[in-house]
């Protein structure tokens, strides 16, 4: 295998999957109880929880897909009009559902569903979140895996497996609380490295960061506000007061990749905390959107040439970590490619631990098996977590084969079509009102 990654960078990689293993394996929880495999029995602090729930919503795609598609020709700062919603979709989720879930000490909203509207309700729930959760995961893995690619050059389905093998290996070490902690740990190395990165733009271009704003400027990539009406717009200030709101609402509220860390806590209040918190979450879109107005300045003082500038062309998605790669110093730029491997994992591995809970309560407890054995369904968990794991790795090579759009439009869509309906069952719930049948023609 030739590469341009290099073997001290090869290094700096290892160290760090195998680093954070480690940590994930001293610092797991009581995996002798679905209470502790699934929930760390209630006992995680805010402030860790908080940053797993911003590692989770973040993800790889934030880190690559962003600074790419302002790179990208037509790409401008309009995106950021939906941290507005990604904010305010965070105080509603504090103030309306934690209280109420906290309430019925539930594993899982469907849980909470269930109480409230009856099974068959609460079992179109989970059906949509299968879907909507497998579509939406896909995309994240194939974002990373990308990644992978481009520095490696390994083939696609060989980068999937490598992010596989160690999300399956976290998830099923020491259930949530490994997952909760190895984000935490991921969340402060791509943190990092996203401000290293950025430093490292700022310096490589002639009067930093003014110098940057000014070619941003000339190249048309500083429209931030777009009043627009058309509903064929993307990004406008209304989808991110209205339409981003609602969808952060429902990640939070209804998404069991998200919601399964707010159940996590001691109770309510400290759960409001962690919630409010990951609010924060929405600073590293302006941090990667300064690394993409970067890197439009770095290459329009330093065009590519060949086979590089065709590939920033026809898939400006790889611009950042091709960037990392060419123009990082050897180890250096390992660790902060680990940093967008941390930021990958973190959300497979809480895909793949709500996955294997959602199956394991809503169908294998309630239909297959009712009457086992807490241990029993611990090895079936455990068990779901590699089915899940093959599923969603499927999903992602045929979306890399068929997809035309890019990620970020992509990552942001697919969960929008489930979401709308979940969130409006959960409300159904939490207002006790709603039949069967009503609810799934209103789904429908």
């Amino acid at each position: 295998m030739t590469s341009s990654f290099g073997a001290l960078n090869w290094a700096v990689l290892v160290a760090f999957l195998l680093g954070t293993t480690y940590v994930g394996h001293r610092l797991r929880g009581d995996t002798s109880r679905l209470d502790g495999f699934f929930l760390g029995g209630r006992s995680i602090p805010w402030w860790a929880v908080a940053a797993s729930l911003m590692a989770t919503k973040t993800s790889a795609l934030t880190f690559i897909a962003v600074p790419g598609f302002i790179f990208a020709a037509g790409g401008d700062l309009r995106y950021l009009q939906i941290t507005l919603g990604m904010i305010l979709g965070n105080v509603l989720m504090a103030m309306v559902f934690i209280p109420a879930y906290y309430a019925e000490k539930i594993y899982s909203p469907y849980d909470f569903m269930e109480n409230r509207l009856g099974t068959a309700v609460s079992q179109i729930a989970r059906a949509l979140f299968f879907a909507g959760v497998v579509l939406s995961q896909a995309v994240r893995l194939l974002a990373t895996a990308l990644v992978l690619s481009v520095i490696t050059r390994l083939s696609l389905p060989t980068c999937i497996v490598i992010m596989t093998v160690f999300a399956v290996t976290w998830s099923i070490m020491g259930g949530i609380t490994t997952v909760v902690w190895t984000d935490f740990v991921q969340w402060a190395i791509y943190t990092l490295g996203a401000v290293f990165a950025l430093v490292s733009i700022v310096g490589a271009v002639p009067g930093g960061l003014a110098g940057i704003l000014e070619i941003a400027d000339r190249h048309a990539k500083l429209a931030l506000i777009d009043l627009s009406l058309d509903p064929s717009k993307t990004y406008t200030l209304w989808v991110g007061l209205i339409g981003m709101t609602v969808f952060e609402l429902g990640q939070n509220a209804i998404d069991q990749v998200v919601t399964q860390r707010a159940l996590c806590c001691a109770n309510a209040r400290e759960a409001q905390k962690a919630v409010y918190a990951s609010a924060l979450g929405a600073l590293t879109f302006y941090l990667m959107a300064l690394v993409g107005l970067g890197l439009v300045a770095f290459y329009a003082l330093n065009p590519p040439q060949g086979a590089t500038a065709e590939l920033l062309v026809s898939q400006p998605d790889r611009v950042f970590p091709r960037f990392l790669v060419d123009n990082i110093p050897s180890g250096l730029s390992g660790l902060l490619i680990a940093s967008i491997f941390a930021a990958g994992i973190s959300t497979l591995d809480s895909a793949l631990a709500a996955l294997s809970q959602t199956t394991v309560a809503g169908v294998y407890q309630r239909y297959l098996r009712p009457a086992a054995s807490e241990r029993h369904y611990l090895r079936v968990s455990r068990a779901l977590i590699l089915a899940w794991a093959a599923v969603l790795g499927g999903l992602a090579l045929v979306f890399h084969v068929y997809s035309t759009q890019g990620l970020l439009d992509l990552g942001l869509r697919v969960p929008g079509y489930v979401y709308g309906a979940l969130l409006g069952i959960a409300l159904l719930a939490l207002w006790r009102r709603g039949t069967p049948m009503g609810i799934a023609i209103g789904v429908a």
